[in-house]
């Protein structure tokens, strides 16, 4: 028999994520070329100044396919314990091969990945519940994908939990 592959998952957006996660997907939809995959001299920094803080740049490497920070934002930074401009995804993040998945899928099928899940890897794990993420492939040619821009938002823990009515509360009439 043939070498068959199964097709990959069509790209479904999720009902709902984060406004933050939204406004990179519409702007990738945005900067889009009519022809294939938009490219980093396609995303203007000043169109994303808000987001700035939650955005990073991943160059794609391959043979092998490796990842490396290009740029990452202050939030980013801040809740990863340091500056991980400049480093390999797999030399600072123990576990990675589990999540590199998600990348490689981004890159391999030219399409976005996102993830709605637990904190893997912050040094601030124990302030935050989840995180949102999101990956677009950008391809300086449109075709092979060279880089990824991600946002990433971390959702923070409730201090005591969720907060419960007390009884009283409970016995108001609504206003």
């Amino acid at each position: 028999m043939g070498n068959l592959r199964a097709a990959p998952e069509p790209w479904v957006k999720p009902d709902r994520w984060h406004p933050k996660l939204e406004r990179v997907y519409q702007y990738w939809l945005q900067i889009h070329p009519p022809a294939g995959l938009p490219g980093r001299q396609h995303v203007d920094p000043a169109d994303l100044t808000d987001l700035l803080p939650e955005l990073y740049m991943i160059d794609v490497e391959r043979n092998p396919m490796r990842f490396r920070y290009r740029l990452v934002g202050t939030d980013f930074a801040r809740n990863m314990g340091h500056d991980l401009t400049g480093r390999y995804l797999d030399e600072v993040h123990p576990g990675f091969a589990e999540i590199s998945k998600a990348y490689v899928r981004a890159v391999t099928e030219q399409r976005p990945d996102y993830r709605n899940g637990h904190v893997l890897f912050a040094a601030a794990q124990r302030d935050y519940k989840r995180i949102e993420r999101l990956l677009v492939p950008l391809a300086r040619n449109g075709v092979d994908v060279d880089m990824l821009l991600g946002v990433i938002v971390y959702i923070r823990a409730e201090p005591f939990g969720p907060r419960v009515a007390s009884p009283e509360e409970l016995a108001r009439p609504e206003c």
